[in-house]
């Protein structure tokens, strides 16, 4: 506790990463500093907004907030790089969930190092073909007892198919990134019916599209316009899912977690009759073809 009774700031990799929602940088600070100045959250999930917007770490020094997620120290920063889909589902084991998935279990390993080494051994032995993925899931705290986090380099995890199965019954939720490319999904899923799902804050489907505006707002995604230039909409991403089950993604829980792991087989592309192409010039003249895969 500070000398003013509030809560000091946790270490680094104690660190959820909805407390790396602002990306603004600031110039280093002296080690000491007044303790009273730093707060902690209302309430789990809460984006964490300072006067000053700095959050400061352990020894006083400013925490780079939108950075550390991405960073490549970061246990996060791998999966961030080549795509990931992180699922958390309630009242579901580990190895159920793997089963329901169709995937065959290969062990037990510690720690999120261990297992991006072995999707990384994947890749090699595959020679980068990469026809099926790396996932671990672990059981983890919740709001209503255990839930399962599984943590898939990529894959079908988030597919709608597996997870109105996963649901059944229970509350699923998924996010997930394809690498570099600016595409971040989000899908909750409820006894399982799809409930709200959106790429944009502001562009939501779902049988509840709407339900989550207030809390959207409050961990600091829009959902109505344009989001605010100063939010990390991933870091926004593990604050909506933390309020959704109450389950913290941090570092020291990634780095230290027991994974039941799997190759997970991707899902095959859907099959399709023709591709239509259909163009207008800038002088108004169109151009319409629609071709078949043997014209192709």
């Amino acid at each position: 506790m500070t000398s003013a009774g509030r809560p000091s700031s946790p270490p680094a990799h104690e660190r959820a990463p909805w407390q790396s929602i602002r990306r603004r940088f600031h110039p280093p600070r002296p080690r000491t500093v007044d303790t009273a100045a730093r707060r902690a959250p209302a309430w789990p999930g809460q984006a964490l907004l300072l006067a000053d917007d700095k959050y400061y770490g352990p020894e006083g020094e400013p925490f780079l907030n939108g950075s550390r997620l991405r960073s490549s120290s970061s246990p996060f920063g791998y999966a961030l790089e080549i795509g990931y889909t992180l699922t958390l589902v309630r009242g579901v084991s580990p190895a159920e969930l793997l089963s329901l998935a169709g995937a065959e279990q290969r062990g037990v390993c510690i720690g999120l190092d261990t297992l991006i080494g072995e999707h990384q051994k994947l890749i090699h032995e595959s020679d980068g073909w990469d026809e099926s993925v790396i996932a671990g899931a672990c059981t983890v705290q919740g709001e209503g007892g255990d839930w399962t986090l599984a943590l898939a380099f990529g894959g079908d995890l988030g597919s709608p198919r597996f997870m109105e199965e996963l649901s059944a019954g229970t509350r699923a939720i998924s996010h997930s990134s394809n690498g570099g490319k600016p595409m971040h999904f989000f899908h909750w899923h409820e006894n399982g019916e799809l409930r709200t799902t959106f790429e944009w804050p502001s562009v939501r489907t779902g049988s509840t599209p709407d339900e989550l505006n207030a809390v959207m707002t409050e961990v600091g995604l829009n959902p109505t316009g344009d989001e605010a230039p100063d939010v990390d909409r991933k870091a926004a991403l593990f604050a909506l899912a933390e309020r959704l089950t109450g389950v913290r993604v941090t570092e020291e829980l990634l780095a230290e977690a027991e994974y039941r792991m799997t190759d997970l087989p991707k899902a095959p592309a859907d099959e399709w009759e023709s591709v239509t192409i259909d163009i207008t010039d800038a002088y108004g003249k169109r151009t319409y073809v629609q071709l078949r895969p043997d014209q192709l």
